[in-house]
């Protein structure tokens, strides 16, 4: 099976999107979360949508800094942040979730008077 026939390729729990997805999805506000401080930022990626990185940022160093990204209820990448200020990831192949799961991108909570936000980089819908 050649790399371009291979659309969708399994990776433990999460589904790694190959080749190029149909339509860029249009930028939107529910493409970034910047909440008050102390506060997860969370991003919910619908089922079938696929996204290609995501950055963050603290407003200073965060207490407990963490960024997850889970298939359903099944985290599939996970990372300490332990600095403030922005940083990002990218992946490649894309990530997509499991067929009938969203993904769900959460930053952690920052710490007391500590802001986070978050950001998608790319997304394609399906």
């Amino acid at each position: 099976m050649s790399f371009c026939s291979r659309l969708f390729a399994r990776s433990g729990s999460a589904w790694l999107a190959c080749g190029a997805m149909n339509t860029p999805a249009a930028r939107t506000t529910s493409d970034v979360h910047a909440p008050s401080s102390n506060t997860a930022a969370v991003l919910t990626i619908p089922a079938g949508d696929v996204i290609s990185g995501i950055a963050w940022s603290y407003s200073a160093a965060p207490t407990g800094g963490a960024l997850t990204v889970a298939n359903g209820t099944t985290t599939v990448f996970s990372v300490e942040i332990t600095a403030g200020g922005p940083g990002f990831f990218t992946f490649d192949p894309p990530l997509i979730g499991s067929p009938g799961s969203s993904l769900t991108i959460t930053l952690a909570a920052g710490g007391s008077g500590i802001s986070g936000k978050l950001n998608l980089l790319g997304r394609w819908g399906r």
